[in-house]
């Protein structure tokens, strides 16, 4: 009995399967079977915990997702030096969320003390218009 079961629900809870001559379309199972390869093919490469994102792998992404550079791609950064105070900030873009009224852009923020002479720094997440209060940094323009 357990075996009908399986066959009938092979996916637990769904209450439903894919056969050959139910509701699904050539394309979406298409669309299934490159996922399953995709899937594959990632399970049988080595395991690393860390890969670098580099030109291959936003090829990839822009391949796959029908994309151009100007949408997928590394991060760009700024760097800024105060002109009075001897500090440096780096400021990265970090995305854009809507906070009920409106699109707000958010910023990684990494400042170094550059004259205590030793290994220092701290980072903040500012939205945009906290970067410009705090700091008087426009980063768009």
């Amino acid at each position: 009995m357990s075996e009908d079961i399986d066959k009938k629900n092979p996916i637990p809870g769904l209450g439903h399967t894919i056969t050959p001559h139910s509701d699904v379309s050539q394309e979406e199972m298409e669309a299934l079977q490159a996922a399953a390869d995709e899937m594959e093919e990632y399970l049988s490469e080595p395991p690393n915990e860390w890969s670098e994102m580099d030109d291959a792998y936003y090829a990839h992404l822009r391949e796959r997702f029908g994309k151009s550079e100007d949408e997928i791609g590394p991060r760009t950064f700024k760097q800024f030096q105060n002109a009075f105070i001897p500090i440096q900030m780096m400021v990265i873009p970090a995305g854009r969320q809507h906070n009920g009224e409106e699109v707000v852009s958010y910023y990684h923020i990494l400042v170094e003390d550059m004259e205590a002479g030793e290994c220092n720094g701290s980072h903040e997440l500012l939205t945009e218009q906290e970067l410009e209060s705090k700091f008087n940094i426009k980063y768009n323009n």
